[in-house]
């Protein structure tokens, strides 16, 4: 009888001398590599969802099923040796969950998501044993493996706890403002660089107060580029290709593919 059961698949992959030679090479080291592909591919996935299209449902599903099956081939390593497995990684996450929610599995009121966030922050530190004199400085610790951008947002963030952070939204984008304007001020190369810095991280903080991933944001954009400038491709063939369109008759094209994707 064929395994029904991710675990059961892994487990019977990971059998030697019936197992797979390919699964039975490998190690959690050599693994990374795919679980970082795998992640970037479930982002992109969400940058292309609409919720309720079929296309997009089904290819988010499948990716994400490709990200547990990274989950569940670690944890049968783990379970080859004897440390864990798929049921103590589920059990760990339940109780953590479990014990950093009092608000829903206690008797802890709370007023609205910053206070829970808060919370969560408090009960983590007490996980730790961490005091003020000893606990690490708030801005140590960030996993290096963070994209720029959400190293950017992880900042704001942490920042925000301890009210390191604008009053209100207008105040962030008052900065972003400002840092343009720093920006077009300034000729020399190594200032430029340092602006231009400054006008992202800023970017950065007013999407994380407005509420926007600027990961999706920056994917679904590019998603749209692409569209967009597959049509002016289109229109260049139709022309005998890129010297027989100047960029007027491009921006053209531009537009029209523009206008086209607009419901």
């Amino acid at each position: 009888m064929e395994p029904t059961t991710l675990r059961a698949v892994m487990a019977s992959l990971r059998q030697p001398e019936t197992g797979c030679p390919w699964d039975l090479k490998q190690d959690h080291q050599s693994l990374a590599r795919y679980l970082r592909e795998e992640a970037a591919e479930v982002l992109e996935a969400l940058a292309d969802h609409r919720p309720g299209d079929a296309a997009t449902e089904a290819h988010l599903c499948e990716e994400l099923g490709d990200l547990w099956l990274q989950i569940a081939f670690h944890a049968q390593l783990a379970a080859d040796r004897g440390a864990w497995d798929l049921h103590d990684v589920e059990r760990a996450v339940v109780e953590k969950l479990v014990r950093r929610h009092p608000h829903v599995f206690a008797s802890v009121e709370v007023e609205g998501a910053d206070e829970v966030l808060t919370n969560w922050a408090a009960i983590k530190r007490e996980e730790k044993g961490l005091v003020p004199e000893t606990e690490p400085r708030l801005l140590e610790g960030i996993p290096a493996t963070l994209s720029p951008l959400d190293e950017a947002l992880e900042i704001g963030r942490r920042c925000a706890k301890v009210g390191f952070e604008w009053p209100d939204l207008e105040g962030v984008l008052d900065k972003v403002k400002e840092e343009v304007a720093e920006l077009q001020a300034e000729s020399d190369p190594v200032r430029v660089e340092e602006e231009f810095g400054d006008v992202l991280f800023s970017l950065m903080q007013w999407a994380r107060k407005k509420g926007v991933d600027p990961d999706a944001a920056l994917r679904r954009q590019m998603i749209r580029f692409k569209a967009r400038f597959a049509a002016v491709e289109d229109d260049a063939r139709a022309h005998g290709g890129w010297e027989h369109r100047d960029l007027d008759q491009m921006e053209a094209a531009w537009q029209a593919a523009k206008r086209k994707a607009k419901p």
